[in-house]
């Protein structure tokens, strides 16, 4: 009942009272996986949401709760949102820095789609479907049943109609014409793991301001050692701001 409640003011206090009362029937009267827009003050096209998903509440934690919003106001060139799930974020990151240039890499299809749709607005935000990896290669989703945010990705050896393309970061720098990638998000369910043990991960990280990562130690243990390892020897400040570890890199 308390979250109830909370979500009520929340949708109320960015929205107004009507607004926001029309949007939480709008929301609770749609069946499941239906696609919903919703208009936020400040921004140039709605963004869609599907009802009764994660995507509901990764759009409360994004637009409502501000979760990434951080105290260090560093605007970025080029950014790269890893597990961009619908793109929500991108466009936040895109509204609060304008000019910045953003790739999105997905590889869910159902997310993609959705994704695409979000950013068609946003001339800046590229959207890529793949995952990133420790090499170049062919991936496959594997399904955790936590809705859709909860897909993570498995190696394979051959392609098949059902696999992604896996990118390194060198190769989807170059597969997106971007020299280096200043700020990164990553949020990519387990595989920042293998993108963290890479055999490129010192060189993308030198050039990497500022890193927003979220760790999956319950689906790949030992994630946060590798992390810890790859830090360890450079200057940074550190924060932690909901689900994600924030470094701020000094050059």
């Amino acid at each position: 009942m308390r979250n109830k409640f909370y979500r009520f003011a929340l949708y109320c206090r960015h929205f107004g009272w009507i607004s926001g009362v029309r949007l939480l029937l709008k929301i609770s009267f749609s069946p499941k996986n239906k696609l919903i827009s919703l208009q936020l003050p400040g921004l140039r096209s709605p963004v869609y949401i599907r009802a009764h998903t994660s995507d509901e509440f990764t759009f409360q934690q994004i637009f409502l709760q501000h979760e990434y919003e951080f105290q260090e106001e560093i605007k970025p060139n080029y950014l790269l949102d890893a597990g961009a799930n619908t793109g929500l974020a991108a466009i936040y990151f895109a509204n609060r820095y304008p000019g910045v240039k953003i790739v999105c890499l997905e590889p869910e299809a159902g997310n993609f789609e959705i994704l695409k749709k979000n950013i068609a607005a946003w001339p800046d935000i590229t959207a890529v479907q793949g995952g990133l990896w420790r090499k170049s290669g062919h991936l496959k989703i594997v399904d955790l049943g936590l809705d859709n945010w909860g897909f993570t990705i498995k190696e394979i050896e051959q392609q098949d109609e059902n696999s992604i393309t896996a990118f390194s970061m060198k190769d989807l720098m170059r597969h997106t014409s971007v020299s280096r990638f200043d700020w990164i998000k990553m949020d990519i369910e387990g595989s920042e793991k293998e993108v963290l043990e890479a055999p490129d991960a010192a060189e993308w990280l030198d050039n990497c301001n500022m890193l927003v990562i979220e760790l999956h130690d319950r689906m790949k243990p030992g994630t946060s050692a590798s992390l810890f390892r790859m830090v360890s020897g450079r200057q940074f400040d550190f924060d932690v701001k909901g689900e994600n570890l924030l470094f701020y890199f000094k050059k």
